[in-house]
């Protein structure tokens, strides 16, 4: 937490002001001119913590049709802050395009990309969003959520690569392999498919991305982590994240998956969030990930992190 100091002379002038990280103390100044006096150090605590904050948010008033997860984790302390319903947070589900995280490390990890490289589209339409169907960057990529430039780059990588960076990353279930009998894992085994993931899962790999400490060059986490890069917010919190939408079929009724993982940073400070739902109903025909995002941004909002 933050505490603004205020140097005060014996008149009650304030002489100086910046930013101190202490407990409420009083200091005496050493005299730096003959006229000088004694100087006061009055440490007024003007922030509270924002983990104090985040604590006592509601996370069940956020989620109203659906089964979710919510996790926050203090970086710089090593301290998980809030995790909102365990069991669900323990649940493995497919990570969707949540997975272009780990993709886009192996991709510059194996030099197949760099920051620089353009995505030719071929001209033909490729669904569900009109930022699809046009030429792609890594930043677009991510932007876009583009699932064509993802299957080149798994088709580049080849399955054998993949799961051995799935391996190293300890991500998930590290099943690739795709639907049962169908050989076609490198298609889309991330979306709604073997592939599966749960948020403490997910919290411990962005976590390490986070700290650096993923076996992989640091160019490919630090590239990675600059296209993750979403927007600024107006008390000065920096967004990165991604989000995933996927969907299952029950009793003849399609269900929505939904995911927005990253974090947040403020100077030296960091948090990972890690948000998931699965709708309790199947009303909703929306693409789970946006709504997701929404959720996420503010339940941070309210709990003073963006």
């Amino acid at each position: 937490m933050g505490a603004q100091v205020k140097i005060i002379d014996v008149n009650g002038e304030v002489l100086i002001g910046k930013e101190f990280v202490s407990t409420v103390q009083f200091l005496e100044l050493p005299l730096r001119q003959e006229k000088m006096k004694k100087y006061f150090i009055i440490i007024s605590i003007l922030l509270f913590s924002t983990c104090a904050l985040a604590t006592s948010v509601d996370i069940s008033t956020y989620f109203q049709k659906q089964s979710g997860c919510f996790i926050l984790f203090d970086v710089n302390e090593n301290k998980l802050i809030k995790k909102y319903t365990p069991a669900r947070c323990a649940e493995r589900i497919s990570p969707d395009s949540t997975f272009k995280i780990p993709l886009s490390l192996m991709a510059f990890d194996q030099s197949i990309i760099t920051q620089q490289t353009i995505f030719k589209w071929d001209g033909k339409d490729k669904g569900s969003f009109p930022g699809w169907n046009q030429d792609q960057t890594p930043q677009s990529w991510f932007k876009y959520s583009a699932v064509w430039v993802s299957r080149e780059i798994t088709s580049q990588l080849g399955m054998k690569k993949i799961k051995y960076y799935l391996k190293k990353f300890n991500y998930g279930n590290q099943d690739f392999s795709g639907d049962v009998g169908e050989n076609n894992g490198l298609m889309g085994a991330w979306l709604s498919g073997s592939l599966k993931i749960s948020a403490m899962e997910q919290l411990q790999f962005i976590k390490s991305l986070v700290e650096n400490t993923l076996p992989i060059s640091p160019q490919a986490m630090r590239f990675t982590k600059e296209n993750l890069f979403i927007e600024t917010s107006p008390r000065g919190w920096n967004l990165y994240g991604k989000t995933g939408s996927g969907h299952y079929s029950k009793a003849n009724h399609v269900f929505r998956d939904g995911w927005f993982v990253g974090f947040v940073q403020k100077g030296k400070k960091t948090v990972v969030f890690i948000t998931n739902f699965t709708d309790i109903d199947s009303s909703s025909t929306e693409y789970a990930g946006p709504q997701v995002k929404m959720i996420t941004k503010q339940i941070l909002t309210d709990s003073g992190l963006f």
